[in-house]
């Protein structure tokens, strides 16, 4: 019994040192519950997250899982405008509860914030005018060649390892048209983006004449969700949703909805 009653001291004694300050720390979801709401925080991306240019409103393949992920809490969702400079530091600052954009998961980001499981995987590629003598990576990292990125972004990080020669342009902008922009007016030599928002992009505005370089694509690494750092409890609720979201085949009705 003497060995008893120590092990129970001893847990008594982590609860009062550790078990507040652990709960404090790990509230988010309850945090969700008293406000009513899940506040998303969105950057623009084709097709996961962009503004109907009709209506004005946050819409795309993270919006229809934003509904269901706040659905599955029992709240209503609040769209929280951002760029891909400020989506992480408006998480950390409570402006909004997850970052539902797909980040890339690179090591500099999981040292400030918690990601959900991967729930996609991509790459990143080049684009350049359609009359452009540029075929490869190579013929783009030259002198005097300009690469326009958006500020903030993984793209922009990988452009200044992977490109040593040539400038990497970083604009701060909230609208993803704005580095493809700077190609087509020629204020850039080209663009370099994720693979998936660059095909849809191109595909979408065949006034702009861009195509992609000749070379495959570059980086491949999986995306996902960001989570205030400490919300484990939160992180958890997330990555039981998605992965109850593919059983049920609501994630294969979602892409097949904005993947075409």
């Amino acid at each position: 019994m003497k060995w008893m009653k120590t092990f129970v001291g001893a847990l008594c004694l982590f609860a009062m040192l550790g078990g507040p300050s652990a709960q404090a720390g790990d509230s988010k979801i309850q945090e969700i519950k008293s406000n009513g709401a899940l506040r998303i925080c969105h950057a623009e991306a084709l097709p996961m997250n962009y503004k109907d240019p009709k209506t004005g409103n946050w819409t795309g393949y993270n919006v229809d899982a934003g509904e269901d992920l706040a659905e599955n809490i029992g709240v209503k969702l609040v769209h929280v405008d951002s760029t891909w400079a400020t989506v992480i530091p408006s998480l950390l600052a409570d402006k909004c509860d997850i970052g539902m954009v797909g980040l890339f998961r690179t090591a500099a980001r999981a040292q400030v914030v918690l990601f959900a499981d991967a729930w996609g995987f991509d790459t990143q590629q080049i684009a350049v005018s359609e009359s452009s003598n540029m075929k490869t990576y190579a013929d783009l990292d030259q002198a005097g060649k300009v690469i326009s990125v958006l500020s903030g972004t993984a793209d922009e990080a990988f452009a200044r390892v992977f490109f040593v020669n040539a400038e990497v342009k970083a604009l701060v902008s909230d609208k993803l048209a704005t580095i493809f922009l700077e190609v087509a007016s020629k204020r850039a030599d080209a663009v370099f983006t994720d693979s998936t928002t660059m095909r849809m992009f191109i595909e979408a505005n065949p006034a702009m004449k861009l195509r992609t370089l000749g070379d495959e694509p570059v980086n491949p690494q999986g995306y996902s969700y960001a989570i205030a750092p400490g919300e484990y409890h939160f992180q958890q609720f997330v990555n039981i949703w998605m992965e109850r979201s593919e059983t049920s085949g609501k994630k294969k009705s979602w892409h097949n909805k904005w993947f075409k």
